[in-house]
């Protein structure tokens, strides 16, 4: 795990991972695929392009460090923490990390006429697993991520909301 996305660029290599019993569309997506990072107008911020060939997904976005940048969404996020252990949405593991934060933006994603709803899933299971695979938590704004929406709402159990600037977003996690 990278906590900064300074460090994260620092790798060497990066790689969509299928684990052991993966579904077909998990597997087409990494048998042929590219994933090229690189480095942002700074050290905190990343781009990021992913190629699937053999499903004909492409999906381009950016990194932004939300701890290194002192983004006031940060304080947003944190709002949208239910501290209240009598309240029925608390959560003993929902905490904000003191570093590992990204936000996901400038998202631009583009499927093939023959691609299936199937093969975008397992797309965005992929990309779940690779992002908490190196930082501790991302998020977006529901705008940024409106082509995909339907199947990270769908396949993320540990999504949780947030308001920032009046705007809906979303945070996802490696809880417990």
């Amino acid at each position: 795990m990278a906590p900064r996305v300074y460090l994260f660029l620092e790798e060497k290599e990066f790689v969509l991972e299928a684990w052991e019993n993966a579904n077909l569309e998990i597997k087409r997506c990494v048998d042929n695929h590219q994933l090229t990072v690189y480095p942002g107008h700074n050290s905190n911020h990343a781009d990021i392009e992913i190629k699937c060939e053999n499903i004909e997904l492409t999906l381009k976005f950016s990194l932004r460090d939300l701890w290194q940048e002192k983004s006031l969404m940060l304080t947003s996020i944190n709002q949208s923490v239910v501290y209240d252990i009598n309240d029925e949405n608390f959560d003993y593991w929902d905490t904000i990390p003191p570093f590992g934060v990204v936000e996901l933006f400038g998202i631009d994603f583009n499927r093939g006429k023959e691609t299936t709803e199937a093969e975008v899933e397992a797309f965005c299971l992929l990309l779940n697993h690779f992002l908490l695979k190196h930082f501790m938590m991302y998020v977006f704004l529901e705008r940024e991520i409106q082509l995909v929406l339907p199947n990270i709402l769908n396949l993320n159990s540990n999504l949780k909301e947030f308001s920032h600037n009046g705007v809906k977003g979303y945070r996802v996690a490696n809880f417990g």
